[in-house]
């Protein structure tokens, strides 16, 4: 992935841009798809939410670019987990991160080039 895309979706998450999903899908199509095999229900907004964790952002990250409380973000994170099925022992930013890794459209070379670039 070329960086000047990375850090464009960067921006478009920390600007609360609508575009920031569409882009990110384009980025990683096997993530949304990952989550929606997983619960074909799972809304817009939830997978916005969970491409932020995706990208290692911090709950005080993503109350601050999504203008919500901590405590809603922390809300947010619990009913996902509800919604699907990550067991509360498990670090919700790196089970979000190990969904590209399950992704059937192979994308672990792209999620390498990006993790090493934070």
């Amino acid at each position: 992935m070329d960086r000047s895309n990375f850090n464009y979706l960067i921006s478009l998450a920390k600007n609360n841009d609508a575009e920031f999903l569409t882009v990110f899908s384009e980025i990683y199509p096997g993530f949304v798809a990952s989550l929606k095999m997983i619960n074909p229900k799972i809304r817009s907004s939830e997978l916005e939410f969970c491409a932020m964790t995706f990208l290692n952002f911090s709950t005080k990250n993503i109350a601050q670019y999504t203008f919500v409380t901590v405590r809603a973000v922390q809300v947010r994170k619990n009913r996902l987990r509800k919604k699907l099925n990550i067991a509360s022992d498990v670090d919700f930013n790196n089970w979000m991160r190990d969904q590209i890794l399950l992704s059937p459209h192979g994308e672990q070379e792209q999620f390498k080039i990006v993790t090493s670039q934070k």
